[in-house]
């Protein structure tokens, strides 16, 4: 094909497609669209007007180059549920296993739970069965029943089939068994898991397989029709989500989803790189109408397209995707400003294209738009006029200044402060997405280039860049369709990965290279194959060599580059480092890295390349003559500026702000202190000399408003979510870096709860106790006052704790003054820290010091060092210390690097807001909290509620309201005295249990906080199982008692039937591993809404390792993980299925099961009945089964297995 024939690059969105097309003498011509076109393509369309061809003529294939394409339709046709029906093949005894996923719950205060999303029509077992290294244990053998159900299935209409089994990335002999099979049958489409990744982690691979079936005949079926339209022999390829592009041959569909954000970061970096802004971090913002679209890389290179992360979250599902590091953050033009009580609320709720803004004479809602629009930031006479019935109007101004002035009037503001308010919200929305693309994971962005770009990042790159505390903006002169420009700008490449598992070593880097050869050679004749390279092309490719590193035992890997030359020695050296600087710490041992992939990217050269612009003189603004028009500012009001068309500023002119500059898809303002000049690639490059401002400079915000508190809310809850990043980043155990089992908050001087990141509800309710008792042992000079820099550790259940695995870090934040101005803290469930049974989650346990290491307020780090000496004097003395003290010494310094995280985060925000500003807001946090509880307990009557345990014991309450001091008293007097095992849930986790309650009945959406509990008065009698005392043993009275309690408080309110009523905790161990998980049951169902199935509940949250893993890692195999069908309470509406695990150990064990609702059923309401008791089974070797009570303590001999049966929820109403 003529190099000098037109190239098309197109980006398909939702609503608009953009082109670009390059002609012949390399200009560009700029086109934008709607993507609802009637028979013809959009895109084809606009090619054959450039082209100039008459409708019915064909394309001349010889004046098109080539087409690039980046698409929604993926993506669009999975969010609306536009796939095809599929048949889901998985390993026997795993059916429900990519339904339950890993049983989190999406809403952690919401009663009624969304379904999570399953794409499957028909699951099949089949026989077969890899062990964890991908050897055979049982083959595959397909009986006459099986074939008969498939062919049943293939009769009926069903055309795609996925294929999902065990260990499949490391042998995918069964699968291909499978498919072979399959098409025999008929089936004219299989998609294997093993083909879509070969990564480990069965459930995410699995959700992968079902995407890529579904979607791909969608995709296909487009692209095959744009083919047709451009001539069979026009060169399509399509833009990936990790930045390459493919051609239509081969691409899976599930590389596509992010394509249109890949290009834009491609894009960005091309047009970063075309100004000058070479060996700087980039950062990227596209600003849409319903969306933002963020990243950060180290400096704008080819090598920052590489680094790609290998899952996606979509739609509630993960995806074994290759994507750009990007993420998106629910703010944009379209962003709905809505009154919340006496708060304002922005997003994330989008007005989407229809109705769209109010401005667009639809009814829509205020929003964004409208923001910019009331201050001047929009001008209206610069929109098309599109609007109205008719679609010739312009914009409704009007509309737009009745809707903000009632508002503002509602909330006691002024409208312009409002607006003002309002863009701030969105601003500072945004700025914690990029913080956590870029400081979160240890990028330091200082002196780097914010790169705005999409319809609504001019307004506001200014001002983001000064959150960010940046000097320079870009908008490249194709900012408004860069998702388009990006595909002219990027390669086609071919991406090949092995999955290898295997210890670092020199002698495996000799072996590699034999097959880095293979990969390389292959790669590069698959890209001549599908045409993507010119003759001799291969001695200009790019050829990028990398390898995927871990520690033994953790799952997390980093992407480190690699040459044929390199020794281990340095890849050690690499990844140390790198580790280091992206979690915080290394572990300098002798143990072995492990290699867990390699990957191949051959690159072909580059096929477009941005034109050379000459510098000119430079020209001031006063040479163009600008309007004059009025514009809002922050801290000068109305002002009459400067008004510029963006197409007739030549390169080199200079603008001071304040000022406007109009272009073809928005504006740009040009912040009062900034300057534009256009570059001399017709760029606008915004500067600022300084970023700081003095306090007249700073937005007037009412210290009291709406605007403001909701900003501070957004802020401390941004700290608290970056304290848990970096625990969960930080930290060793497969329990808190996996599974999540930790809690990070903030607090304020006096241990109240200010904020908290959605973590696990049990811990989030008591933290607040423990930093009471510290300031009480500091009061009482029973511990040493406190200094910046100290960090204690506290699990005491007696005072503050909820068990001792929970162990809570305490760092105080001062501010110039003696006594702390506030508190942070992290809480951490560890895996083992001592006691009589590993995992210290003892079945029988009577006394606390059988359950392990008790801390009360120690002293654990003091000037920035850990007190070793402290720690280990800790657990000397005894008699079975943590059996994996440096894995804990590890978590635990990982909850210091949190609390240090939060320490930063509320110290530059004392620095910029003022510490008393800071915690007024605080108070102002809490004292919402306690208002809308105070709302809710007017409408509360007096009741009471009873229910009975497995062991006898009760639970009760009598909830009374006061209505004369708004107050709401519960009374546990009748609950049961505190029990000699260990069903005694310490007062802080009853208190903890009450909060998450009252917040589950709010309808306002509000952080849990101390101000809950200020209506509430709680009446615990000394003694009972709800307020032990010690030396009472109290392990499963925070995950048991808990969860019963929980029950206890919705079924006196009326609102909740009762969930599974437990967390059936199971753990095991012996001298080399320990392991602890949850599993889900059935959820309660309510008024109008079924319990959830297989999901947390109540107050855990913690994630399940993934099968593929838990057998790598341990000697078990998981035989059996299903949904327990009908073990739901039935009623109007029906309680939620329990779940079956059924786990075979291959070596001696030592387990301890703790579980409730084996006798006594979570009960119905309202004329629902039970839901189903738990079960659990011993099944020994030979197969025969024994029942085990609730709780129980057990050496397995190799080949025993554990069967667990857990609960269903109980049903709501009378079934009709």
């Amino acid at each position: 094909m003529s190099e000098q024939a037109w190239k098309f690059w197109v980006d398909r969105g939702g609503t608009f497609t953009d082109l670009i097309g390059c002609g012949p003498s390399g200009t560009l011509h700029i086109r934008k669209v709607l993507s609802d076109g009637v028979g013809v393509d959009p895109a084809v369309q606009v090619i054959r007007e450039l082209l100039a061809i008459s409708p019915g003529e064909p394309i001349d294939q010889s004046v098109i180059h080539s087409v690039r394409l980046g698409t929604t339709v993926a993506t669009n046709a999975l969010l609306e549920h536009r796939g095809a029906p599929l048949v889901l093949l998985v390993n026997s005894g795993l059916a429900d296993l990519l339904r339950i996923g890993d049983q989190h719950r999406a809403d952690l205060f919401a009663l009624a739970q969304s379904e999570r999303p399953f794409l499957a029509s028909e699951v099949v077992e089949v026989p077969g069965r890899l062990d964890a290294h991908g050897t055979e244990l049982e083959s595959p053998l397909w009986n006459d029943d099986l074939r008969k159900r498939l062919a049943a299935l293939r009769a009926s209409g069903f055309d795609d089939v996925v294929v999902a089994l065990l260990h499949a990335h490391r042998n995918p002999a069964h699968e291909l068994q499978c498919a072979d099979e399959l098409k025999v049958l008929g089936f004219p489409r299989v998609v294997c898991s093993h083909q879509v990744s070969v990564k480990p982690r069965l459930v995410p691979r699995g959700q992968t397989a079902l995407v890529e079936a579904a979607v791909a005949p969608v995709l296909h079926g487009y692209l095959q029709q744009v083919q047709r339209a451009l001539g069979a022999s026009t060169p399509l390829r399509v833009m990936t989500s990790s930045g390459a592009l493919q051609s239509v041959e081969g691409l899976m569909a599930k590389d596509t989803i992010l394509s249109g954000p890949a290009a834009g970061m491609v894009g960005a970096i091309a047009a970063a790189r075309s100004s000058g802004f070479e060996g700087v971090p980039v950062l990227g913002f596209d600003m849409g109408g319903t969306s933002t679209d963020v990243f950060c890389v180290a400096a704008a290179e080819d090598a920052a397209l590489r680094l790609v992360q290998e899952q996606t979250d979509i739609a509630g599902l993960q995806l074994l995707a290759p994507r750009l590091p990007i993420e998106t953050v629910a703010a944009g033009g379209g962003s709905v400003l809505q009154r919340d009580g006496d708060r304002l609320r922005v997003g994330p709720r989008s007005a989407g294209a229809r109705p769209g803004p109010a401005c667009y004479r639809a009814g829509g809602p205020l929003t964004i738009t409208d923001a910019n629009l009331v201050l001047g930031r929009l001008q209206l006479h610069r929109f098309p006029c599109v609007f109205g019935a008719q679609g010739d109007q312009p914009p409704d101004l009007e509309v737009v200044q009745q809707q903000f002035a009632a508002l503002a009037s509602d909330l006691g503001q002024r409208l312009e402060q409002l607006a003002e308010g309002a863009l701030q919200l969105a601003i500072e929305r945004m700025a914690a997405a990029i913080r956590r693309v870029s400081l979160h994971r240890g990028q330091d962005i200082r002196g780097g280039v914010l790169v705005a770009y999409g319809g609504a990042g001019g307004q506001h790159a200014c001002r983001l860049a000064e959150e960010l505390g940046l000097a320079s903006v870009l908008l490249h002169p194709m900012a408004g369709v860069l998702s388009a420009y990006g595909m002219g700008q990027a390669r086609q490449r071919r991406r090949l990965q092995v999955h290898l598992g295997a210890e670092l070593s020199d002698q495996l880097l000799a072996e590699l290279q034999q097959q880095v050869q293979e990969l390389t050679q292959q790669a590069l004749q698959e890209l001549a194959d599908q045409g993507d390279g010119s003759e001799g092309f291969q001695a200009q490719a790019v050829v990028w060599l990398s390898l995927e590193l871990r520690y033994p035992g953790a799952e997390q890997t980093l992407m480190l580059p690699f040459n044929e030359e390199m020794e281990s020695s340095a890849l050690v050296t690499a990844f140390q480092e790198r580790h280091q600087q992206r979690f915080g710490y290394c572990i300098r041992s002798e143990q072995l890295l492990l290699v867990e992939m390699l990957n191949v990217e051959v690159a072909a050269p580059q096929q477009f390349q941005p034109p050379e612009f000459t510098t000119t003189a430079q020209q001031s603004a006063q040479d163009v003559m600008p309007q004059r028009i009025q514009m809002h500012l922050r801290h000068m009001g109305w002002q009459s500026v400067a008004l510029f068309d963006r197409e007739t500023l030549p390169v080199g002119c200079c603008i001071e702000g304040p000022a406007l500059i109009a272009e073809a898809t928005g504006c740009i303002v040009v912040e009062d202190g900034w300057t534009a000049r256009v570059d001399r690639a017709a760029a606008l490059v915004l500067e600022h000399e300084s970023i700081f401002f003095t306090e007249a400079e700073k937005p007037a915000l009412k210290p009291a408003g709406p605007v403001l508190a909701e900003l501070f809310r957004h802020r401390f809850m941004a700290i608290a979510e970056q304290m848990g990043e970096r625990l969960r980043q930080t930290s060793r155990s497969v329990n808190i870096r996996e599974r999540l089992d930790f809690s990070c908050a903030l607090f304020d001087s006096h241990g109240g709860l200010v904020a908290n990141a959605p973590h696990i509800p049990v811990h989030l309710g008591s933290m607040g106790d423990s930093i009471r008792d510290l300031l009480e042992q500091v009061a009482a000079g029973v511990v040493p006052p406190l200094q910046p820099g100290d960090t204690l550790l506290s699990n005491d259940p007696f005072h503050g704790g909820t068990h001792l695995p929970d162990i809570t870090a305490i760092t105080p934040v001062f501010c110039g003054g003696l006594n702390p101005s506030f508190f942070v803290a992290s809480r951490g469930h560890h895996a083992d820290v001592g006691g009589i049974s590993p995992g210290s989650m003892p079945s029988f346990s009577t006394s606390i010091d059988d359950e392990g290491l008790l801390l009360r307020n120690l002293l654990f780090v003091r000037d920035g060092a850990i007190h070793l000496s402290n720690w280990q004097a800790s657990f000397r003395e005894m008699a079975i210390p943590p059996r994996n003290p440096q894995e804990l010494l590890a978590d635990l310094q990982a909850q210091v690097a949190a609390n240090q995280a939060g320490i930063e985060g509320l110290e530059q925000l004392v620095e910029r807001e003022g510490e008393a500003l800071v915690q007024q807001q605080m108070q102002g946090l809490q004292q919402h909290a306690a208002a809308c509880v105070r709302r809710l307990i007017s409408g509360l009557v007096d009741t009471s509620h009873q229910l009975q345990l497995d062991d006898g014991a009760i639970l009760a309450v009598r909830i009374g309201v006061v209505p004369d001091q708004q107050k709401l008293v519960l009374d546990f007097r009748g609950t049961s005295q505190q029990r000699q095992g260990n069903f005694n849930a310490p007062l802080s986790v009853t208190r903890a249990v009450v909060l998450y309650v009252i917040r589950c009945l709010l309808d306002d959406d509000i952080p849990l906080n101390e101000g809950c509990f200020a209506p509430l008065e709680l009446r615990v009698p000394l003694g009972c199982m709800l307020n032990p005392q010690a030396p009472a043993a109290v392990v499963a009275g925070n995950v048991e008692v808990s969860q019963a309690l929980c029950n206890l408080l919705f079924g006196a309110f009326g609102v909740l039937a009762a969930g599974q009523g437990t967390m059936n905790n199971l753990s095991f161990g012996n001298d080399h591993c320990q392991y602890y998980e949850t599993v889900a049951g059935g959820g309660g169902a309510g008024e109008g809404f079924m319990g959830s199935i297989g999901l947390q509940a109540h107050m855990t949250n913690s994630r399940l390792t993934d099968p593929e893993v838990l057998e790598a890692r341990y000697p078990v195999r998981l035989e059996r993980f299903g949904i327990r069908s009908g073990s739901g309470g039935d009623g109007c509406w029906r309680g939620g299925d329990g779940l079956e695990r059924t786990i075979r150990f291959l070596e001696p064990m030592s387990l301890s099961l703790i579980s409730g609702s084996r006798r006594v059923a979570p009960f119905g309401l309202e004329g629902g009945t039970s839901g189903a008791c738990g079960e659990n089974q011993l099944i020994r070797a030979d197969g025969t089964e024994e029942r085990l009570p609730g709780s129980v303590q057990l050496e397995l001999k190799a080949g025993e297995a554990i069967q667990m049966l857990t609960p269903g929820g109980g049903g709501y109403g009378v079934s009709a």
